[in-house]
């Protein structure tokens, strides 16, 4: 996720629509999910965190297992970013996430989710290749399922980050087409990946697709290994820019998470 655009080149990306005459639908078998039909933190035997400043210059510091900032009420995920300055940071969050708990590898990913609202905030939806801590970032391999920014709230973002030929982040960013009520409805954001391409939908809408066929052997290759999932809600950084104090707290709404492999 992040490391990839501001201001400038956010609004210097063409929107090209992906909707084609749909293929024949692939059967598809639901093999691991949360529908947090719980209370209290996330279930410790679907999710981890990250822990502490990660990336991209962002403003948070993210926070384990505590319920101000992710928890579980009313059958959702709740990830809240807020100006608190607990244990000295001045803005804590939380970013909830699969790695040692479950991998994904081919087949469709499916999170049905509301925005934040106001600038500022940076909620995604994405994974990375498991092998992350051994080859390092791009080279892992990333897909933003879903990247949403406060300052063009009308939009989300659907993406790989790769390593190129000289190492270095070699993005493929898309943007979806104008959405008006993502930060007050759920939409359902979904990953379809398999051995030949990777397509990205909101909703119904598949609004960007990456072929292995358009990429060199080296780059696709990143992304025939298992990755893991991030929820996450960042604040300010490289991407979410000026931060609107008067909207915390920010508040980032997650309805299910679901995992199918084709039968």
């Amino acid at each position: 996720m992040k490391y990839f655009f501001g201001f400038v080149t956010l609004f210097s990306l063409t929107f090209i629509a992906c909707k084609h005459e749909p293929d024949p639908e692939p059967t598809y078998k639901l093999v691991w999910s949360d529908e947090f039909e719980y209370t209290g933190l996330p279930d410790s035997t679907r999710w981890t965190y990250e822990v502490g400043f990660i990336r991209n210059r962002e403003a948070q510091y993210y926070q384990p297992k505590r319920l101000e900032n992710s928890k579980v009420e009313n059958g959702h995920l709740i990830i809240t970013a807020l100006k608190d300055n607990f244990q000295s940071h001045p803005i804590s969050s939380a970013s909830v996430i699969s790695k040692g708990k479950q991998d994904f590898m081919y087949g469709k990913v499916e999170v049905r989710a509301k925005m934040p609202d106001g600038k500022g905030a940076w909620p995604a939806i994405w994974t990375l290749g498991k092998n992350r801590d051994v080859v390092g970032w791009p080279a892992c391999g990333e897909i933003d399922i879903m990247e949403w920014l406060g300052f063009a709230p009308q939009f989300v973002f659907g993406s790989l980050h790769k390593a190129g030929a000289d190492g270095k982040d070699a993005p493929l960013i898309s943007i979806s087409p104008t959405i008006t009520d993502l930060s007050t409805a759920f939409h359902t954001y979904t990953l379809e990946w398999d051995r030949e391409q990777i397509r990205i939908f909101v909703d119904e809408f598949n609004y960007a697709i990456y072929k292995a066929s358009d990429m060199t052997a080296a780059e696709w290759q990143q992304f025939t290994k298992p990755h893991y999932l991030l929820l996450n809600l960042a604040i300010g950084g490289t991407s979410g820019g000026t931060i609107d104090d008067t909207k915390f707290p920010f508040i980032f709404t997650v309805d299910y998470v679901r995992y199918y492999k084709k039968e």
